[in-house]
């Protein structure tokens, strides 16, 4: 059986030989097309995704495709298992040096609408999440005095969409905590950036694309005229992760076509 794996840019092969490389949230979408190109440039990926099916189908891929993988199942809105999570990976590889912090949740609602329960949701998963995550991983960065430290923010970080309160709320408080990890940590070499993606098509992305209107009023925003696909996001977040990047610290990189332009 062929791999199912997208291939889309060119890969620079490896480019991250003998790295250790955590993608928590890589079993789909942008996480995915993320470890897909971080196995192609030579990485040991491990991918760590609360869905289990889609890790060992992601997995299964890689693995056809000749890279190397490992996986962990991971709810980063649990503690106990992000803590987990990281001692595992350290017990078998004794470094880390890329974390992809890309799990994250979306979901629209009114704001007169919007839960507690709701909003609690996403600023548990991807605020919370990525501060459970970053804190695991960075006493080990810490020893090694380096790594690189990529989160998944938004356009939505720097520019507000209607009906998306707590989703808005939570990438921009993404974006923070990258911006206050790469003034807290660089004296130790270690690099923290933020990916700022626009519109995408991946499964969050999924109830805009059942609105064909919708759809195609986002595309008249993007002045390359294209809804992005995942693999659009993966060579920027490599490259936030590669050596190119080592004076790059405390960014947002929007990947966008344009979008905010």
């Amino acid at each position: 059986m062929r791999p199912t794996i997208k291939a889309h840019a060119d890969f620079i092969p490896n480019r991250f030989r003998e790295q250790v490389a955590l993608v928590v949230g890589g079993a789909q979408g942008i996480g995915k097309a993320i470890a897909v190109r971080l196995a192609r440039e030579g990485a040991q990926v491990i991918i760590a995704d609360i869905d289990r099916k889609m890790l060992l189908k992601t997995a299964q891929e890689i693995r056809q495709d000749k890279g190397e993988v490992r996986t962990i199942a991971c709810n980063v809105r649990r503690e106990p298992q992000v803590k987990r999570m990281v001692s595992s990976v350290i017990r078998r590889y004794e470094r880390i040096d890329v974390l992809m912090q890309i799990a994250g949740v979306a979901k629209p609602a009114p704001f007169l609408k919007t839960s507690t329960e709701h909003y609690d949701w996403i600023l548990d998963t991807n605020v919370k999440g990525s501060f459970l995550v970053a804190r695991a991983v960075l006493p080990h960065m810490i020893k090694q005095r380096r790594g690189k430290m990529v989160f998944m923010a938004s356009t939505n970080s720097w520019d507000a969409e209607a009906e998306l309160a707590p989703y808005n709320i939570s990438k921009a408080g993404v974006f923070l905590l990258a911006k206050t990890l790469a003034r807290e940590f660089g004296r130790y070499g270690i690099n923290s950036n933020a990916l700022g993606p626009g519109f995408i098509r991946t499964r969050l992305s999924g109830w805009v694309l059942e609105h064909p209107g919708f759809a195609a009023k986002y595309k008249d925003l993007i002045p390359l005229g294209r809804i992005g696909e995942p693999e659009d996001v993966a060579g920027p977040a490599t490259f936030l992760a590669s050596r190119d990047a080592d004076y790059v610290n405390g960014v947002l990189l929007f990947v966008d076509g344009g979008q905010l332009a």
